[in-house]
């Protein structure tokens, strides 16, 4: 059965999820957000699936930050798997311009962890346009120093995780990461709005941002709440980004930054589309008879690979390999040990939870200054599991 929607929700919702939608209601009209959406699968099937706010329909994509990380390592695990490849392959075998100035033992794992030693990017990069560029980039990377012995500490590589990750995939497959994203996840699983690096025909449906996301007066000054918690030193400041929160912003916001491949952090994404790629991973790889992985690649990305505080985002995130765990109320994937996930930048998620048979995606255009998630997508993943573990 549908249930009925609140006013200013659009979609659909399985009676059973109707607390999702009021939430979403209820947080639209305090303010809490400005446009959202929400998508919602338990057992694989669609439950939910809705949107509201000003400009948003079933067709908009919001820019996820790094909520994109979980998509990108979805296809690391798919390219290392069907290349036979091992997690502890020294990245300098498959990448050799990698392995100087003490990155000769890094491995894939230490990349997907975060325990590469190198999160460090502000000062690293000559201009922002730099950014859209790979082969600069990946240039960067290999420049960089490690910062602690690779293997020893865990330190969150904010953005340059995804060119450290995404330069692996492209060594071992060949094709570009763009290809790659296309052939092997939005093709076959038939998304209808996945993009990392968004083509200019379909920038149109990004969702501009809401609020300002960084600097002077700005709504959002990230930087400046690091800098008077942390002090002004903090690796965070090193690791978030390469320019200010200001000019990121500008950014993100242009043709250029919306088109450029950040593996990291340009994700634009559906709600659906999210829901769609966990549901496949929750289900141990597999959704409506696409195979991304099998069970066992699923279980060991999914497995913890540290407890350590982290050295960039100062508590323990208990990492998995590319995905944030869940088990705690403050867990950006939610209470359930076996939850696994990514949030990014502002607030958006999107997760699988194995115990509660589910999958959960929120993407929205009002940012709040969280790295870790925030309290409007914790309320959606419990009201989640409470629909889903009591039917």
């Amino acid at each position: 059965m549908t249930a009925p929607l609140p006013a200013g929700v659009d979609g659909t919702c399985d009676e059973r999820f109707a607390e999702i939608p009021r939430i979403l209601a209820a947080q639209l009209e305090s303010g809490e957000h400005h446009g959202a959406a929400i998508a919602v699968r338990h057992r694989g099937r669609p439950v939910v699936d809705i949107w509201g706010g000003p400009g948003w329909s079933e067709d908009t994509l919001a820019i996820s930050f790094s909520t994109t990380k979980g998509i990108t390592a979805t296809l690391a695990h798919m390219v290392l798997e069907r290349a036979g490849v091992s997690y502890d392959t020294k990245v300098a075998s498959l990448w050799p311009e990698f392995g100087v100035k003490g990155k000769e033992d890094v491995t894939i794992r230490h990349l997907l962890c975060h325990e590469a030693g190198i999160p460090q990017i502000k000062g690293e990069v000559d201009k922002v346009e730099d950014l859209a560029d790979w082969e600069t980039m990946v240039g960067v990377m290999e420049r960089l120093e490690p910062l602690w012995e690779p293997g020893t500490a865990n330190g969150y590589h904010a953005v340059n995780f995804g060119w450290l990750v995404g330069e692996v995939i492209r060594r071992i497959d060949g094709r570009s990461f763009t290809d790659v994203l296309r052939d092997e996840l939005v093709e076959p699983l038939g998304l209808d709005g996945l993009f990392i690096g968004t083509p200019e025909a379909e920038q149109h449906r990004i969702a501009p941002f809401a609020n300002d996301v960084g600097g002077g007066d700005g709504e959002i000054d990230l930087e400046a709440q690091i800098i008077k918690f942390l002090g002004p030193d903090h690796l965070l400041l090193r690791a978030l980004n390469p320019f200010g929160a200001d000019v990121m912003g500008s950014f993100l916001a242009s043709p250029l930054g919306q088109g450029s491949v950040g593996p990291s952090y340009t994700g634009a994404f559906t709600a659906r589309s999210l829901a769609i790629v966990y549901a496949a991973l929750e289900r141990g790889g597999t959704l409506d008879g696409v195979r991304l992985m099998s069970p066992e690649t699923v279980a060991a990305a999914a497995t913890v690979q540290n407890k350590r505080p982290d050295l960039v985002l100062v508590v323990p995130v208990h990492w998995r390999m590319g995905f944030m765990g869940g088990g705690s109320a403050a867990s950006p994937a939610g209470p359930n040990r076996e939850a696994f996930g990514h949030s990014g930048l502002g607030g958006s998620i999107a997760m699988a939870d194995p115990k509660a048979e589910l999958s959960v995606a929120l993407v929205l255009d009002r940012l709040e200054p969280n790295l870790l998630g925030d309290d409007r997508g914790r309320r959606v993943i419990d009201a989640a599991i409470a629909a889903a573990t009591s039917s």
